[in-house]
Parts: structure tokens; sequence; C-alpha cells
């Protein structure tokens, strides 16, 4: 019997991932036996989604109204997907291969290389950094943390989230000149997370 389950930690990830993983969740689930009366129904945790994307489109003009809409309608489909999620691991009691069928990623799978490619460099002012990874193949996001300090947290709770981005490069901001900043970084792909990097330190000019 399989220790993986289901991930249902979608806070941080962008939301075209998001709605790029539940529709492949939604293709997945959609006529398979393992999966006859899911709850919520399908039909209607696709409405949720379409929803999300449209109102993400217009979030995009910087409209407040819209923007708020947009949350709204992301918190929804979040709730949503994580009671989805959750009836998925009651009906596969650990099974990997039926857990794997329904288009959910799973915990616990391949992870990123460690510090190949992997690196921090200053930015043009002080307290500015560049951070810059490999590309991981088939991924759509990449998620990124730093922690502050001497060594790196033993606590994984510690780390904090800086930010979601597509792309294998980007820049942090307003960090404490002389202060020691480690960096680490997990690559998002249709099957979820995977396995956060090695972390790297680097100290802030």
């Amino acid at each position: 019997m399989s220790k993986r389950n289901i991930i249902t930690n979608f806070m941080h990830l962008p939301v075209l991932v998001l709605i790029e993983i539940f529709r492949f969740v939604i293709v997945s689930m959609t006529s398979n036996p393992n999966f006859l009366t899911p709850d919520p129904a399908l039909d209607d945790f696709e409405d949720l989604v379409d929803d999300l994307e449209t109102k993400h489109t217009l979030a995009l003009s910087g409209d407040r109204q819209a923007h708020e809409n947009m949350v709204a309608a992301h918190t929804l489909v979040l709730e949503n997907a994580t009671l989805l999620a959750l009836y998925v691991k009651k009906k596969a009691k650990g099974n990997l291969v039926i857990l794997t069928s329904s288009g959910f990623p799973l915990t616990k799978i391949p992870g990123v290389p460690q510090r190949k490619g992997f690196r921090v460099k200053q930015g043009e002012n002080s307290g500015d950094v560049w951070i810059v990874c490999s590309a991981y193949p088939k991924a759509k996001a990449y998620v990124w943390e730093i922690y502050v300090g001497a060594n790196p947290p033993i606590d994984e709770s510690l780390w904090k989230f800086v930010k979601a981005t597509t792309q294998t490069k980007t820049g942090i901001s307003n960090l404490t000149k002389a202060s020691t900043v480690w960096f680490r970084y997990c690559a998002v792909t249709k099957d979820g997370m995977m396995k956060w990097s090695q972390a790297i330190d680097f100290v802030v000019g």
C-alpha cells in the first residue's frame, strides 16, 4: 500500500497553473470507474474553474472590483478542490494506481536537481538580488522561498514564501544589507510541486 497522498495545498501556485492542474483532474476523473459519485460534482467544479479563469482575465485590467471578484472565485475553487481531493483519498484508500488516475498531483514526487544551475547574484541596488535556476522539464511555474539567518532553518515552517513565477529567474528587493539569506525553490508541473531544491546562502550587498 502506498504512503503517497493527494496534495491539497495549492494556495501559492499561480492561478493559471491551478487552472491547468484542475482541468487535468476533471478530464482524468470524468467517466473514471474509480470515482462514480465525485463530491463536489465534476460539472459544478468545472463551472467554478471556468469562472475563475474568466475573472482572472478581467482582473488583469487592474480594476479593484475585478480583482476582488477573482480572489473570491480563487478561494471558492481552492475550497472545492480540497473537498474533491478528500473524496479521492477516501475512495483510493492509499492505492497508488487509483490516486494517480484522479489526475491530482501526489506527494513525494521526484525532486529537482540540487545545485546545478541554481545561483544568487547581487542586484543593481543595495538589498536587491537575482535568483536563477535551471529549467525543469515541462515545468509550468517555480515557487521561491527565503530564510534570513546564519544557518538554514530546521523547522520547515520558518521558510518564507516570496513569489511564484513562470520564469527560471526572478528578483527580490528590500533585503537587509550584509544579512545572510538562504534561498530555495521548487518546480511545478502538471503533476504538482516537485521536491524543494537544496538551499543556498548569499550575503546581501
